[in-house]
């Protein structure tokens, strides 16, 4: 269930009226329709999704139970390699032996692996984090672990996240989920209404139009000259901009609309002055969990300057290869992991006091911000394009200065779009507590909202899905 679809509209409806009428049993009642919500896109997976819910269940417990540092160690450890075994098995399999018969043939042997035929199961990538958030948090002493089985289902299984995120922490998560004891609340219901439209039409109105164009020039970038292939390329800065942010826009109302506070996931990334602000703006919950469980056990900036470097350089790498199975992903996290290496050995190192203070002006903050957004453009044609090389031909096509065979279908709506992305977006660096203001009486807000999901519903051009959802 997509959730600008029509069912899922029917969904929401129906769980909500669920939780307003169910009395004691409401957080039950809940759970059974996030359970409903993912077996309605996969059965079988419920199954494997369920075991895993119980087994780190067990493991969180006797984590905090054991008085032995060995035996809590190895327990995390069991649940970590368990739960990214799972990914590993299910999403890396397939490029493992791909990538094995390739070096192989390189070398000019005979041998082949059989390369498994394996479905991904949906949201695995997410909902992998968020266990192990759970049972590392545990280990770490910053968490005692629930012992309400259906509780712990819920915090993983709760349908606004389950899919694409946020990747929500079980330290803020699992004491909100007390509230769904109580029916919804109509204050909560139109603030989560309001960004769940919100992020709708951001899909909608933003990315799917952007999409016409950039799908156009990834899909055949040989018909088209450098300056299309431009266009092309800042048309999937913003597709993946709005279409990402809007889903995560989604999510956040949804948990709003049942008194649950998800952090906000973006935060205006492309006005960024450094690749680290960016990290800071784009997906922060995936960059929170980079940092905390994986760039800060790998030494962080504590250990020296080559530690840190190579902590950069790797939690980018690995979170890149996190992202898809295939070089395109792995080439895109180098890029902004040793861009970002770079930047901090240049700080360290080399920085002088009055190249400090030119970075500091506004000659220097816009410099910053041109240097890094033609770092993360050149980065998001790995992300977009299929292949390496097909990643190169664009590129070389772009710098090439040639002329194209064929023209891009611009229209009247994909310039009025640009503007007002581009209003939207860059507003927040004069206006950075801006909010779209909405009508105060409470049947008024209701109304408003109504009229601009049905709006959305109207100029929605087909269920598209998201493009999370692929990861």
């Amino acid at each position: 269930m997509l959730f600008i679809s029509d069912e899922f509209f029917v969904f929401l409806v129906l769980v909500l009226v669920a939780a307003a009428v169910s009395g004691p049993l409401r957080a039950t009642v809940v759970l059974g329709f996030c359970v409903w919500f993912y077996a309605s896109w996969s059965l079988p997976f419920m199954g494997l999704l369920a075991a895993n819910i119980v087994a780190d269940y067990f493991l969180a417990l006797a984590i905090h139970r054991s008085a032995s540092p060995r035996g809590r160690f190895w327990m995390v450890t069991a649940s970590v390699t368990m739960n990214l075994g799972m990914l590993g098995v299910f999403k890396y399999a397939g490029f493992a032996a791909r990538s094995t018969n390739e070096g192989l043939a390189l070398l000019g042997t005979s041998w082949h692996v059989p390369v498994p035929d394996l479905i991904l199961p949906l949201g695995i990538s997410f909902y992998v984090f968020q266990a192990i958030s759970y049972t590392v948090d545990v280990y770490r002493g910053l968490l005692l672990p629930t012992r309400d089985l259906p509780k712990l289902a819920t915090f993983i299984l709760f349908f606004p996240h389950l899919v694409s995120g946020p990747i929500v922490r079980a330290a803020e998560i699992l004491p909100q989920l007390d509230r769904l004891r109580a029916p919804p609340a109509l204050d909560d219901v139109v603030a989560g209404a309001k960004d769940f439209v919100l992020g709708f039409a951001r899909k909608v109105v933003f990315a799917d139009t952007f999409a016409v164009l950039a799908d156009a020039t990834f899909g055949s970038p040989d018909r088209y000259g450098s300056i299309e292939l431009v266009i092309g390329l800042f048309a999937y800065a913003f597709q993946i901009y709005f279409d990402f942010s809007g889903y995560s826009q989604m999510a956040v109302g949804l948990a709003r609309m049942f008194g649950i506070h998800f952090p906000d996931n973006f935060d205006s990334p492309y006005i960024s002055r450094s690749l680290q602000e960016f990290w800071r703006r784009w997906h922060i919950s995936l960059s929170r969990f980079l940092r905390d469980y994986l760039y800060i056990p790998l030494g962080g900036s504590r250990h020296g300057l080559g530690r840190t470097l190579f902590a950069l350089s790797a939690t980018m790498l690995i979170g890149g290869f996190w992202h898809g199975a295939n070089w395109t992903f792995v080439v895109w996290g180098a890029i902004h992991g040793f861009g970002q290496a770079i930047a901090y050995l240049y700080r360290e190192r080399w920085e002088t006091e009055s190249q400090r203070t030119f970075w500091a002006s506004p000659p220097g903050n816009f410099a910053g911000w041109a240097l890094t957004m033609s770092t993360v453009l050149v980065a998001w044609v790995f992300f977009r394009a299929p292949t390496l090389g097909e990643s190169l031909a664009y590129l070389q096509g772009m710098f090439s200065f040639r002329a194209g065979a064929a023209s891009l279908p611009i229209s009247s709506l994909h310039v009025a779009a640009t503007a007002a992305a581009v209003a939207i977006h860059f507003s927040a660096y004069f206006m950075p507590k801006f909010e779209v203001p909405w009508p105060r009486p409470m049947f008024v807000q209701g109304l408003a909202v109504g009229l601009g999901y049905f709006g959305c519903v109207a100029i929605k051009q087909a269920d598209a899905p998201f493009i999370y959802f692929n990861f």
